[in-house]
C-alpha cells in the first residue's frame, strides 16, 4: 500500500458488516456473449453490453448467467429516450460500466429489481427530451414515480465525483466501477486513463487501475439514501494502479486463451465481501478507514474472471467454485462457465466483467426478436420469448398509439420481481406453463395498426402474491 498515502497499516481486524450477503451475482459482460444454459433456444440467450445478467449459484449443476435487464425493459422505463419516434434503440447506455447494487441482505423478502439497482453508462441517454440527462460520469437508474415515467434518478452524479477528486464539478469524466456501504463509503475506479486530481494527499495524477475510496465522514445523504454531497478534496487513492497490478499478478489466473494475467489495465467492477474480515489503515491526514476486501475485475481478465484482494490477491471463490482458472505453463484457460457464459468452440469467452454486484433476485422476463416491425408488413403474431419461475403465467398485450402510458407503482405485487404494472387496460393473449423457457405468439396484429404494443405478464406467487414480468414494447410503423 502506498507509504504517503496510507502511512500505517494496522494489522487488527474490525468485525465485518452485520449485513448478510448473498453470493449471487448481476453481471454485465464488455462483449456480446451466450448464456450457458442456452435459454431453450430463445432469444433470451445474447447477452448485449448495455444489459444485465443474474447468476444464481443455487444449483452448479445449472448454472448460467441469465438475462434480467434487457434491452428491451430498459427501453419502456426510459420511453423515446432519443427522440426519433421508436423505443427501441439497440445501443442505450453504449455499455453498462458499473453495477451498484445497494441492497446486501441475503433475504429473498429484500431482493433487488431492475428499479433499485444503479449503474454507469459509457454512453449519454437522453440527449433530446429536456430534464433527464444520463452521463457517464453518473451512477444511476431509471424510476417512475406514477407521474412520470423515464425519470433518472442518481446515487452520484459526476459533479459529486469531480468535487471528491479536488476538480471543476462540470469536468469529463466516466465511472467504471463502483461499490458502497454506508459504513465504509464509496468506492470506485474511473475509466479516463489519468486525471489531474487534488486528493485528500494532495496533487496527483489518478488513473483507470486505481481504486479509490471517499471515506463515511465525507459523505451527506439525501432522505433516500443517495449521496447529497461530499466534501472538496476527500477522495484518497487506497490502492494504486501498481498495487492492483500486484494483486492481479499474485491471483495467478489465467485468460480465455491461457495466458497469465498480470496486470489490471483498466479496473472494470469492484464490490466488497462483507463476509471477511476488515483492516483498518491510517490516512496520510491521520485518519482511520477501513478497508474492505474487494472483488474486482480487470480489463485484461478476458474469460470473465473475478479477482478479489483477499491476502496479496486471489481468485474470487464463489459456492460453485473458483471465478476464473488458474494459470499453468502447460495450459488450461478461463473460459467463462464459472460465470456461467457459454464459450466459443475453441478459447474461453472473449469478455471481461464490467458490471459487478453482489444481490438477490429472480428472472422474470420478456423479450422478442422483432422490436420492430414496418406498418407494411401483414397481419401477423408477434413472438414473445419468455424466462419464468412460476408455474402459471398470463401475457398481456396493449395497443399503445403513442407513448406508453405510466406504470402504476407502489403496488402491493411483484416483491421480488418488476415492481410495477404498465398494464391498466390490457387484454389477455395467452396463459403459458413454467418454471422455464418458452416462445408465446401474440394475436395477429392488424396491418392498418400504427403505435406500439407492449406486453408484460404476470403470475401468482406464493402467499397470494402476484409477481410482474419486465415489460417489453414493440415499436409497429
Amino acid at each position: 500500500m502506498n507509504a504517503h498515502k496510507l502511512t500505517v497499516l494496522a494489522t487488527i481486524a474490525v468485525a465485518t458488516s452485520c449485513l448478510a450477503q448473498s453470493s449471487n451475482l448481476v453481471l454485465s459482460f464488455s462483449q456480446l456473449e451466450h448464456t450457458l444454459s442456452g435459454s431453450g433456444g430463445t432469444v433470451l440467450r445474447y447477452l448485449y453490453r448495455n444489459e444485465m445478467a443474474y447468476l444464481n449459484f443455487g444449483s452448479c449443476a445449472s448454472l448460467s448467467s441469465e438475462k434480467w435487464l434487457p434491452r428491451t425493459c430498459s427501453h419502456v422505463m426510459a420511453g423515446d429516450e432519443n427522440g426519433d419516434g421508436q423505443y427501441w434503440n439497440p445501443g442505450i447506455f453504449g455499455d453498462i460500466d458499473a453495477v451498484l447494487t445497494h441492497r446486501h441482505s441475503a433475504s429473498p423478502s429484500d431482493p433487488d429489481n431492475q428499479r433499485t439497482v444503479f449503474w454507469s453508462v459509457s454512453s449519454a441517454m437522453g440527449d433530446v427530451i429536456a430534464g433527464y440527462r444520463f452521463r457517464p460520469g453518473d451512477v444511476a437508474r431509471i424510476v417512475s414515480d406514477g407521474s412520470s415515467d423515464g425519470r433518472v434518478e442518481v446515487f452520484m452524479s459526476q459533479d459529486l465525483f469531480n468535487i471528491s477528486l479536488g476538480r471543476s464539478p462540470n469536468h469529463p469524466l466516466d465511472i467504471d466501477a463502483i461499490a458502497w456501504q454506508p459504513n465504509l463509503g464509496i468506492w470506485f475506479s474511473i475509466d479516463n486513463s489519468m486525471i489531474n486530481a487534488n486528493t485528500m494527499c494532495g496533487p496527483m495524477g489518478v488513473r483507470d487501475g486505481d481504486v479509490i475510496c471517499i471515506p463515511p465522514s465525507a459523505i451527506a445523504y439525501t432522505a433516500d439514501g443517495r449521496i447529497a454531497s461530499v466534501m472538496p478534496s476527500s477522495a484518497i487513492v487506497v490502492y494504486t494502479e501498481a498495487e492492483m497490478d500486484a494483486f492481479t499478478a499474485n491471483a495467478n489466473v489465467a485468460d480465455h486463451v491461457a495466458n497469465p494475467v498480470t496486470s489490471v489495465s483498466d479496473v472494470e467492477g469492484l464490490e466488497m465481501d462483507l463476509s471477511l474480515p476488515i483492516t483498518t489503515v491510517i490516512t496520510c491526514m491521520g485518519m482511520p478507514l477501513d478497508v474492505p476486501v474487494l472483488l474486482f475485475t480487470t480489463e485484461t481478465a478476458t474469460g470473465a474472471s473475478i479477482l478479489t484482494t483477499q491476502g496479496t490477491g486471489q481468485i474470487h471463490t464463489t459456492p460453485c467454485g473458483l471465478a476464473g482458472t488458474p494459470y499453468h505453463p502447460s495450459g488450461g484457460n478461463t473460459t467463462g462457465e464459472q460465470m456461467g457464459l457459454m464459450p466459443p468452440p475453441i478459447s474461453g469467452v472473449f469478455s471481461h466483467i464490467t458490471g459487478l454486484g453482489f444481490a438477490h433476485a429472480r428472472t422474470y422476463t420478456l423479450e422478442t426478436d422483432t422490436p420492430v416491425v414496418p406498418m407494411a408488413s401483414t397481419a401477423s403474431p408477434i413472438n414473445i420469448s419468455y424466462n419464468t419461475p412460476f408455474p402459471i403465467n398470463v401475457m398481456f398485450l396493449q395497443l399503445v398509439p403513442s407513448d406508453v402510458p405510466r406504470a402504476l407503482v407502489a403496488l402491493p405485487f411483484s416483491l421480488t420481481c418488476f415492481p410495477d404494472w404498465y398494464a391498466p387496460a390490457f387484454m389477455s393473449v395467452g396463459v403459458y406453463m413454467g418454471p422455464g423457457f418458452g416462445v408465446l405468439p401474440s394475436p395477429p396484429i392488424p396491418t392498418f395498426y400504427s403505435g406500439k404494443i407492449l406486453f408484460q405478464s404476470a403470475a401468482p406467487d406464493v402467499g397470494n402474491a402476484i409477481e410482474f414480468s419486465t415489460p417489453l414494447v414493440v415499436d409497429w410503423r
